[in-house]
């Protein structure tokens, strides 16, 4: 009796592993509202577990309202809520809002937040954050300054906040109050800043005996080499750093009071107009103990830089531990112009093979020389490999041959977005690309005749693309729909322009490889960067029917038209859309949109916000 017992229960419990296996599955591939039959047998352990596989504003949406044994499931449970706003309606926000957050703010233990449209909202979450009192984690991004203000006071008083990142929409004049706030908060282990504007007549923080427990910090913007000693002086448990834009000080440099960065071994930095001397100061005083070292630089800057002796007595003399050395120096040069016609480029100075010696063969360190043609301009780039660790790598029209100081490598696994120059280069690279997310193209593709899906999926996988930049005018519609069949994971699409070379929307509706894409992409996020004409745009919405957020550019005369088929009830290939941001607009379009809504009664509930000459509409 006993054996049969258990027996039933490891049938249970295989039923119900099998059933979660297929749950994952089916997250990963099908609409959302498919799940409701594939979990309604499950218990509730099971259930939660699920749910956590979710965004919990998809959770809301498709099972708070469903039956009385969801609702309870999520309006009574103790368990943690991650509350993701980076992707949603206005009208879902407001009842995801009333019903979620605000009676649960005692269970948000994460924050996501960069809709430019939300922060002006009255029921905006960043008013309720001091209520959060078990936040953990908080990202804020797309926020103009003016709630940035608001916003920084209240951080101090979250007891629990780990983790924080911020992106600004515009430019900040207050860094370094923001940085002074940052050092004093408590819990605070990982802080990412990308914050616009000069930092130019900042001042340096004041002179504070508190210290920060940060560990690993991220800034994206520009800081200077004095803001940078007096903000470090005050982070002595930094284990891991990365900055993308050191500068220069315009204020005379200043020896700092010693300080130890004890645990720092991870160092990530972008020069812009630092010398070498300057940059050798900065590894004495405060990267000395590095163990590895990840530079830029991407400017016409102190050719020191390469220079395999000025490299080896530094490392040498200051920098005992480094066991990994990864440096990208880039040089730009213009073309010289003559009778509007460009002649032979002027190549800059380049590295000589004495990389290649036996102290960098000893550690292992390899490098190549890579040049790169673009249509105005060129560049000799010079960076480490064997491994290659950048997430970044191009594929250029090169004028002559690589140079390679002892590479050995082909496979370049650490690289997430690859940009392609031309497409003749595909048939020529000599790497593969295994972990590619993000491709962008060039505007050295054309409208040819050979088949870009072909070619390019032999530099990388292509069905686990995920994102799509076109940056070049002649990559035609055909082309677009031809690639798009093979990428069936893209969710996010940015071009130039759409060249149609003869095709009309009522063409499109018998196309057979046309309705294909259509009805199997899973594309919701498209920047249309050029002037989109009404045909375009048909062709466009009836090409992703899948499509929330909508970035384009009309003109004057076409506002009516564009916005009236977008919102339009009755069109199926909007259904989802519930942003739209029309790029480059004159501050008169918003009374005319406005009137237009409330006229011809297209949205009850919905915000207009303009910005930077761009016009946000979110409902």
């Amino acid at each position: 009796m006993e054996q049969v017992k258990r027996q039933r229960i490891n049938n249970v419990n295989n039923y119900n592993n099998n059933k979660k296996q297929k749950i994952q599955v089916e997250t990963n591939r099908c609409p959302l509202k498919e799940l409701i039959t594939c979990i309604e047998d499950l218990s509730n352990e099971l259930i939660y577990e699920i749910f956590e596989l979710l965004d919990f504003h998809d959770v809301y949406n498709i099972f708070y309202s469903l039956n009385t044994r969801f609702y309870n499931l999520i309006a009574n449970s103790s368990l943690p809520i991650e509350v993701n706003l980076s992707s949603i309606s206005k009208s879902l926000f407001q009842r995801y809002n009333k019903d979620i957050i605000m009676l649960n703010k005692h269970r948000i233990y994460s924050f996501h937040l960069s809709n430019i449209c939300l922060y002006d909202d009255i029921y905006s979450p960043i008013h309720i954050l001091a209520e959060c009192f078990r936040l953990e984690t908080l990202n804020v991004n797309n926020i103009e300054s003016k709630h940035l203000e608001y916003l920084v006071p209240i951080l101090l008083s979250l007891p629990c906040l780990s983790s924080l990142s911020i992106s600004s929409a515009d430019n900040v004049q207050y860094k370094t109050y923001i940085y002074s706030q940052i050092i004093r908060m408590s819990s605070l282990k990982y802080c990412s800043l990308s914050l616009k504007g000069s930092h130019y007549n900042e001042l340096s923080l004041p002179t504070l005996d508190q210290y920060s427990p940060i560990e690993h910090l991220i800034i994206k913007h520009c800081i200077s080499n004095n803001q940078l000693y007096s903000l470090l002086s005050h982070t002595p448990q930094l284990r891991r750093l990365h900055l993308s834009d050191i500068t220069n000080s315009w204020t005379k440099y200043t020896k700092p009071f010693p300080f130890v960065l004890a645990y720092l071994t991870k160092v990530s930095l972008g020069l812009n107009c630092v010398d070498f001397v300057q940059f050798q100061q900065m590894i004495i005083d405060m990267f000395h103990r590095v163990q590895v070292l990840h530079i830029s630089i991407d400017c016409n800057s102190d050719q020191a830089y390469v220079s395999s002796n000025r490299w080896e007595q530094l490392i040498v003399s200051h920098m005992p531990n480094l066991r990994v050395f990864d440096i990208r120096h880039g040089n730009w040069a213009k073309y010289i112009i003559a009778n509007n016609y460009n002649v032979n480029p002027m190549m800059p100075n380049t590295p000589t093979d004495k990389f290649s010696s036996s102290f960098w063969i000893k550690r292992q360190w390899f490098f190549i020389q890579q040049y790169i043609q673009e249509r105005h301009r060129n560049c000799t780039v010079f960076y480490s490999t064997n491994p290659y660790r950048r997430k970044f790598y191009t594929i250029c029209n090169q004028p002559e041959e690589l140079t390679c100081l002892n590479s050995k490598e082909t496979e370049l696994k650490s690289v997430e977005h690859l940009q392609i120059h031309s497409e003749k280069q595909t048939n020529t690279c000599k790497y593969y690309f295994p972990n590619v997310t993000t491709l962008t193209f060039k505007d050295g593709f054309k409208n040819t005749q050979n088949s870009i899906a072909f070619n390019v999926n032999r530099v990388f996988p292509l069905k686990q693309l995920t994102k799509l930049i076109i940056q070049c005018d002649y990559l035609s519609l055909t082309k677009l729909i031809e690639l798009l069949r093979w990428t069936p994971h893209i969710h996010t699409l940015e071009f130039e322009s759409m060249p149609l070379y003869g095709i009309t929307y009522n063409s499109t509706q018998h196309n057979q490889l046309f309705q294909l894409v259509s009805s199997r992409n899973i594309i919701t996020n498209v920047t249309f960067k050029r002037r989109c004409t009404f045909e375009k745009l048909q062709i466009l919405v009836a090409l992703f029917p899948q499509i929330q957020h909508l970035t384009v550019n009309i003109q004057a005369k076409d506002l009516k038209s564009c916005v009236r088929f977008l919102l339009e009830k009755t069109n199926r290939n909007t259904s989802n859309l519930y942003s739209i941001c029309l790029a480059w607009v004159s501050a008169n379009w918003v009374a005319k949109l406005k009137m237009l809504i409330e006229s011809e009664k297209l949205l009850d509930n919905y915000t207009l916000k303009l910005f930077d000459m761009d016009l946000y509409l979110w409902w």
